[in-house]
């Protein structure tokens, strides 16, 4: 059998980018779609099979075969992310064609940052930008894990997750910081870490990914996450895609199916759509931020949706555009969040920050919800900082250190290699936070389950 070879991201593009001239782009059928597919068969191949399947040996036609064995494997094992009885829609010479050129490569191997790099390119290949949903660099989402320092006990949700990159970064840290057995790895994937998304293309990404990760994928769930129990008008389809009955369902609902006397999230960690304003009366009456308005844009309604998710006492990081966090128009929001939490730091990013897909500066909110009888007080210390280094070029190419052409980058993670200065920043938190006696997570545990 050929040597298999440890796959890059940058390898995985040149190959969907060849794929897509040769052979996508002349089949009529949904770039997106047929190389997930096979991806998900291969990935399913890797890691259930003692032989390989996934192979360029045979006829075009047995070729075809032995993929629509992997797919009804695939399916029926990982629900969510494929429908049962899925199949390739390409023409089996085009099939072997693409099989040749996935087949050489371990994805399985390569690691969830190849992997969670490729399906960003994959996705955003799907003008995901024109909803106002930008993926956000992982070296950003790094930062915010790492100033929120989530542990194994708590909580964790993303009510906009798009392709899971907080939780799998949240996994990382977690792993990294407890070196915790796999079945405990497994039970934190299965219990602590959930996600939500309206876009149910994302939400199968995500799926994909946490099963790299560690097979957390049971709480990755397609909803429309601003509806609240009181407003149950959908402003999307929120059919479910895990094989549940198409209903419109909040995460309120998710959550009391799944867990016995839910009280709340201990951390939010996201980055919500900028774009795009919600006009629908019975979605605006259940929000303080929109009762009485006839639009109201959607990254703000998040913001009071994420406070909502929070336990009393706990922790947020939300990715928020730069006139929310500092223009006048905007007055009223930020005095409402006063006394609402309080306010733990303020970090802006840089302009290039979110290139190509968007020019929009943005920055970081972190802040703590009050707890039960907690006033809020007007006379306390923020932690502001300011990144003068985007990670990023004026073409949203990625901006490497000095030293990255003689590093082996398949053992540094893509927070190490990339230039930029959020590592001094989070430092700098941390130390504010030992000053002024800042307590981040709840030192008690968490008291339901």
């Amino acid at each position: 059998m050929a040597k298999r070879h440890s796959a890059r991201a940058g390898t995985l593009q040149a190959i969907f980018i060849r794929l897509e001239e040769l052979v996508l782009a002349n089949s009529g059928e949904d770039e997106f779609e047929e190389i997930f597919k096979l991806i998900v068969a291969k990935l399913w191949d890797e890691m259930n099979e003692a032989t390989a399947r996934f192979n360029a040996l045979g006829s075009p036609e047995e070729i075809a075969a032995r993929i629509s064995l992997l797919l009804s494997g695939a399916a029926s094992t990982w629900p969510g992310i494929l429908e049962a009885g899925t199949e390739s829609r390409l023409t089996p010479s085009h099939l072997k064609i693409c099989v040749e050129a996935l087949a050489p490569y371990s994805l399985h191997g390569a690691g969830f940052e190849v992997m969670d790099a490729f399906f960003e390119f994959l996705v955003s290949r799907g003008s995901k930008g024109n909803k106002g949903q930008y993926f956000t660099p992982r070296y950003v989402i790094e930062f915010c894990v790492r100033m929120m320092q989530p542990s194994m006990n708590e909580l964790v949700v993303d009510p906009a997750c798009g392709s899971g990159g907080f939780l799998v970064h949240t996994l990382d840290y977690v792993r990294r910081e407890n070196m915790p057995s796999n079945k405990k790895l497994q039970n934190y994937c299965n219990d602590f870490l959930w996600g939500f998304d309206v876009d149910a293309r994302a939400i199968r990404v995500a799926k994909a990914l946490m099963i790299l990760a560690g097979d957390g994928r049971s709480n990755i769930v397609h909803l429309n996450s601003l509806l609240k129990p009181v407003a149950q008008t959908a402003l999307f389809d929120t059919s479910q895609t895990d094989g549940k009955n198409s209903r419109s369902i909040t995460i309120e609902d998710v959550c009391r199916t799944r867990r016995r006397a839910h009280k709340g999230f201990d951390v939010v960690l996201t980055n919500p759509p900028f774009a795009g304003e919600v006009r629908e009366e019975s979605v605006l009456s259940s929000y303080d931020l929109g009762r009485s308005k006839v639009r109201v844009e959607r990254d703000v309604l998040f913001i009071e949706r994420c406070l909502d998710l929070l336990r009393p006492g706990g922790r947020m990081a939300i990715v928020l555009p730069h006139n929310k966090l500092s223009a006048t128009s905007t007055g009223d929001l930020r005095r409402w969040l006063l006394t609402k939490a309080q306010i733990l730091a303020v970090v802006g990013l840089g302009r290039h920050t979110f290139l190509p897909h968007t020019h929009q500066k943005a920055g970081v909110l972190f802040l703590r919800r009050l707890a039960k009888g907690e006033k809020p007080v007007s006379d306390y210390k923020i932690f502001f900082g300011v990144s003068d280094k985007d990670g990023k070029n004026s073409r949203g190419e990625l901006s490497f250190k000095d030293d990255e052409q003689i590093a082996d980058e398949n053992h540094l993670s893509i927070w190490d290699r990339v230039d930029h200065d959020l590592t001094e920043i989070e430092s700098a938190f941390h130390k504010f936070c030992n000053q002024e006696k800042v307590i981040l997570g709840d030192s008690n545990g968490r008291m339901d389950n």
